[in-house]
């Protein structure tokens, strides 16, 4: 009879002690793997990379230093496309949202159909922002302070007692436009007028998400995240495996990090990356101690499928090919979608996307995330991380009703939220690091205060730098 698995038992570090010293030189990447396992590989996955970044790294002043936060505003917030909102959530006309980002704030309007737009959330008159923290509606938008009012294209259309205010005319007090677009049911905005197209920015990505259409996709949970930490060191956390060894030990036996393929694009417009791992493959530094059974009963246990019976996962294709079978059948019951035909790798396995500055979308239904950070205020030692699971739904029909944003406090854990689920244990495990490594960098001798990135297993943050120098107009 099978037993269910208890995936906490596997939760701590005592892999590390026996496994000093082993490198992975000769193990081969994923697109190699899964090829010599006899796989198909999916064209996005073998596409590779083409862009090298220069190995320069960051100095930590950059994190730590106040003097950089308006200048990040300035140079990055006010001049780069960035994830706002999801269409979902302001799916009707007349809906809006506020988006914050740093100091600023911007107000997104579901304007007519299948139309949205953005302004500078600012009255015209004294400055009240006329969207707050949560989504409001209606035909007009009217400050609240003393009921200015503009239409859903931003015009202007009612000041109480006008004539007192000659020289304001709909023509020179309407509310400010920033550009406003969409790819894949989110709702993205650039305060730069004359910068170039959203498409621009994501260079080959959208290419890659043709066969993972996100506008099918509706947000079964929705996180944001108060950490003590810089936007950017946050991020970096997520932009490679290396730390799993050390962070996400319980993971290692269902995900092969040792195995992970990196890869960058970057046209000088466009800075965007991708980190492909696989499933049901036992991670290098335990692949002696797990059991391609093993792996999968821990899988399935993780994502709620059945248990395997006897005769399955005794070995890794076999172990893939039932987490593959098991989750179309999921997905079948609970969402109605028929991934049948669909790659393995498609169905298991980890690929996750980055879009410079801030934003991770997740290819396939291996993990289906999206992640984004922001700068919270005026402090480089705050930021939000924001994370989004997206559930597939049937093209064409009406999505089930979106989660409710849960936020989390500083001191609060994410485990402590039921409606977390799995994410709230792994994101409570990358907080404990990534607030230690704020405290580091303010503990760092100065005459040594930039890291030191690996030339594969942290190239995507080298590429990071790369991008935030080249905006920032850092000459290191």
């Amino acid at each position: 009879m099978n037993q269910a698995v208890d995936i906490t038992k596997y939760g701590n570090r005592s892999y590390v002690r026996a496994v000093h010293g082993t490198q992975f030189a000769d193990m081969p990447q994923y697109v190699d793997y899964i090829t010599q396992a006899g796989e198909d590989v999916p064209w996005t996955a073998a596409e590779r990379g083409t862009h090298t970044p220069e190995n320069l790294a960051l100095p930590y002043e950059y994190y730590l230093d106040p003097k950089y936060v308006p200048e990040e505003i300035e140079k990055i917030w006010k001049k780069s496309w960035q994830v706002a909102c999801r269409e979902e959530d302001i799916p009707n006309i007349g809906d809006r949202i506020a988006y914050d980002v740093g100091t600023l704030s911007f107000l997104i309007v579901h304007s007519g159909d299948n139309e949205f737009k953005a302004f500078w959330n600012s009255c015209r008159h004294r400055a009240r922002r006329l969207c707050s923290d949560k989504a409001e509606s209606g035909d007009m938008i009217q400050c609240p302070f003393h009921a200015w009012s503009y239409d859903l294209n931003g015009k202007l259309t009612w000041v109480p007692r006008w004539e007192e205010f000659s020289q304001v005319t709909p023509k020179n007090y309407s509310l400010r436009p920033v550009q406003c677009d969409k790819w894949g049911g989110n709702v993205f905005i650039n305060p730069d007028l004359n910068a170039p197209s959203l498409a621009s920015a994501m260079g080959v990505m959208p290419k890659h998400f043709e066969d993972c259409p996100q506008e099918d996709r509706y947000t079964a949970a929705h996180i944001k995240k108060k950490v003590k930490i810089n936007w950017k060191s946050g991020l970096e956390a997520f932009l490679e495996g290396y730390h799993v060894l050390t962070t996400h030990p319980s993971g290692m036996p269902i995900f092969g990090s040792t195995y992970t393929q990196t890869d960058c694009w970057d046209d000088g417009q466009a800075a965007v990356s991708r980190l492909t791992t696989p499933a049901l493959v036992p991670d290098g530094w335990v692949q002696g101690e797990v059991t391609p059974r093993l792996s999968l009963e821990l899988f399935c246990n993780t994502y709620g499928l059945p248990l395997p019976p006897e005769d399955r996962g005794d070995t890794v294709a076999d172990a893939r090919a039932y987490a593959a079978e098991k989750t179309i059948e999921f997905h079948r019951e609970h969402t109605g979608v028929d991934f049948t035909g669909r790659s393995i790798s498609y169905l298991v396995d980890m690929h996750q996307w980055f879009m410079f500055p801030a934003f991770f979308p997740w290819w396939g239904e291996g993990l289906s995330w999206w992640y984004n950070f922001t700068p919270l205020g005026d402090s480089p030692d705050e930021c939000i991380m924001e994370i989004r699971h997206l559930r597939p739904i049937v093209k064409g029909a009406p999505p089930p009703t979106r989660a409710e944003t849960v936020w989390i406090d500083f001191d609060e854990k994410g485990r402590d939220y039921p409606e977390t689920g799995q994410v709230g244990y792994i994101m409570d495990e990358d907080m404990e690091n990534m607030e230690e490594v704020h405290r580091g960098m303010k503990a760092a001798d100065p005459q040594a205060a930039r890291p030191v990135l690996a030339a594969e297993q942290e190239i995507r943050i080298r590429h990071f730098h790369e991008a935030y120098m080249r905006a920032m107009g850092i000459a290191i």
